[in-house]
């Protein structure tokens, strides 16, 4: 027994031009990657046959229809939260409290910043996170200034 082939059928001629303005112009490489199998399928190419195209699996095919389906075009649009999660985040109170208070207790030495915030904050650190944080937090704060 063969399983029934699935294709995206029934593109409205608003949703082709939305997928190719998304497939030519689209900010990530994998939105306009996600489009242009919208487009390819909606045109009869098949799973298998994308899948080879593409260079992914029939599951990843399958989840792009998926999200086509349920949300059309911003199913396609890269989610936020991937990727990997900044040590230490200006948005976070807690992170700019504790280097504020590390910086008042020395301003100085990296060295001893690095080892005073490790303390206090329970994970490594490297003095290059430090320094990028540093330079956020003078251009977030004009009027602080470390003792």
């Amino acid at each position: 027994m063969s399983r029934r082939k699935r294709y995206i059928e029934n593109l409205t001629a608003e949703q082709k031009q939305y997928l190719l303005e998304g497939y030519k112009n689209g900010r990530s490489h994998d939105f306009r990657l996600r489009c242009h199998c919208i487009l390819l399928s909606a045109q009869g190419k098949s799973v298998p046959e994308l899948k080879a195209l593409f260079e992914i699996s029939h599951l990843t095919v399958y989840n792009w229809f998926n999200r086509w389906e349920l949300e059309g075009i911003e199913g396609l649009k890269v989610r936020s939260g991937r990727g990997r999660k900044r040590k230490l985040d200006i948005e976070n109170e807690e992170h700019v409290k504790a280097v504020q208070r590390s910086l008042k207790r020395e301003n100085r030495n990296l060295n001893q910043l690095k080892l005073d915030l490790e303390s206090s904050l329970d994970f490594e650190i490297s003095k290059v996170t430090i320094r990028r944080f540093l330079k956020k937090l003078d251009a977030n704060t004009n009027d602080f200034q470390p003792v």
